[in-house]
């Protein structure tokens, strides 16, 4: 069986898989697709994994960071300046490897970020959607993983 339609078959199953159990632990699957996006885009592998849940776990942690200001001082009005310094935060700290994967920092602060200032302080749903992201970056490499078992090229 050649790489992609093995790919595909250990996708098309883990997904619907996550797809059940996420309901009925009332998390967000599709959070979790986004994860697996970014480790996916990040290169896969044990690299993409780590990538892909240090970038998008950065950038929930600023993003939530820039909502907190916002209410703390009771300025909504500048949210706008607030985000914007929290990409930016994001951005510089791709000078660490680790945190090099852009679109998986962004797609952190669109998680937490989607609740604005005021979903910030429902942490067990910010922290559902945390979890989300980074169980779905796992399932990603379950799939490269179960697809190279497929293809006897596991690595």
């Amino acid at each position: 069986m050649n790489m992609l339609t093995a790919l595909a078959i250990a996708a098309a199953v883990l997904l619907a898989v996550w797809v059940k159990v996420t309901s009925m632990a009332g998390m967000f699957w599709y959070v979790g697709v986004l994860g697996w996006a970014c480790f996916s885009a990040a290169g896969g592998k044990m690299n993409g994994l780590k990538k892909s849940i240090a970038g998008g776990v950065a950038g929930m942690f600023w993003v939530a960071v820039a909502e907190f200001v916002v209410l703390r001082f009771g300025v909504p009005q500048f949210e706008w300046i607030a985000l914007g310094i929290a990409v930016f935060i994001i951005v510089i700290e791709a000078k660490v490897p680790l945190l090099a994967f852009l679109p998986a920092g962004l797609c952190g602060v669109a998680v937490i970020g989607a609740g604005g200032p005021i979903g910030i302080f429902d942490a067990p749903t910010n922290i559902k959607l945390g979890l989300s992201f980074v169980i779905g970056a796992v399932v990603g490499y379950l799939a490269d993983w179960a697809g190279g078992l497929l293809t006897k090229k596991a690595y």
